[in-house]
């Protein structure tokens, strides 16, 4: 299925310098009980990832990635990996130095690229509500993230109306940003609203355009793949009858 097309126009959105004094320590996956995710948290970012992409697909100086590790300081080492502080947005939105490969598979902060220019976590129970509402807040406030996007699919970590957008004021406090149907809106040209059947649905805020969700994609490319396969037989079936009509008549 390609990818549409957009003539939509976003503002220039750019991150806050990024302020190492008191910047928090968070080794994400090393401190993390291994749980697993709920289906509504893999549903959610799915979504999330595979519908900013379209949605970004006019703008190829920008990229998506999901629940790739952000290493955003120096030092230091976690005492047991060795590994460097990073967090892992569910999905976020960057714009690299240059464009990074498709098996690319962490990003760093003044290397890579900027700090991303939107972070979107989901919560549950293995990301837990205080990491999520509480320490992300400052990290991503420190780094600078113009926008920050929670999900509460479940509607049970405290987020009202399951939805909230969070954007970096010039003070390094939060706005907390909701639009008038419990949706929200980025200045990266999205809007994010809870659907009929109470699963995420992206839509272009300029045209209204609904993005397709991965089982809707699915489900598009079966359609289409039907009709090929029934246009074939037709296109076989007149080929037949046109042969036959040309052979002589006894």
């Amino acid at each position: 299925m390609s990818s549409p097309m957009h003539t939509t126009t976003f503002p220039e959105l750019a991150p806050l310098p990024v302020l190492p004094d008191g910047l928090p320590l968070l080794y994400e996956d090393e401190e993390e009980a291994d749980v697993g995710e709920s289906n509504p948290h893999v549903v959610s970012d799915e979504i999330l990832h595979l519908c900013l992409k379209f949605h970004l697909a006019g703008r190829p100086e920008l990229q998506v990635f999901s629940n790739m590790n952000v290493y955003y300081r120096d030092d230091p080492p976690h005492p047991r990996t060795g590994s460097l502080p990073y967090v892992s947005p569910d999905v976020m939105v960057v714009r690299p130095f240059r464009l990074l490969p498709k098996e690319v598979k962490s990003y760093t902060i003044g290397r890579d690229g900027p700090t991303p220019l939107a972070a979107a976590e989901i919560l549950s129970e293995r990301s837990g509500q205080q990491r999520d509402l509480k320490e992300k807040l400052v990290i991503y406030a420190k780094l600078g993230v113009p926008e920050y996007l929670l999900v509460d699919p479940t509607g049970r970590y405290g987020v009202a109306e399951r939805l909230l957008l969070k954007r970096l004021r010039p003070d390094r406090t939060w706005e907390d940003v909701r639009d008038s149907d419990g949706g929200v809106t980025s200045l990266l040209g999205f809007r994010v609203i809870l659907d009929n059947d109470g699963e995420l649905r992206v839509l272009d805020a300029a045209t209204g355009k609904r993005y397709a969700r991965p089982d809707e994609a699915q489900a598009e490319a079966d359609a289409r793949r039907q009709v090929e396969e029934r246009l074939h037989a037709l296109e076989t079936e007149l080929e037949r009858l046109r042969q036959e009509n040309e052979r002589p008549q006894k």
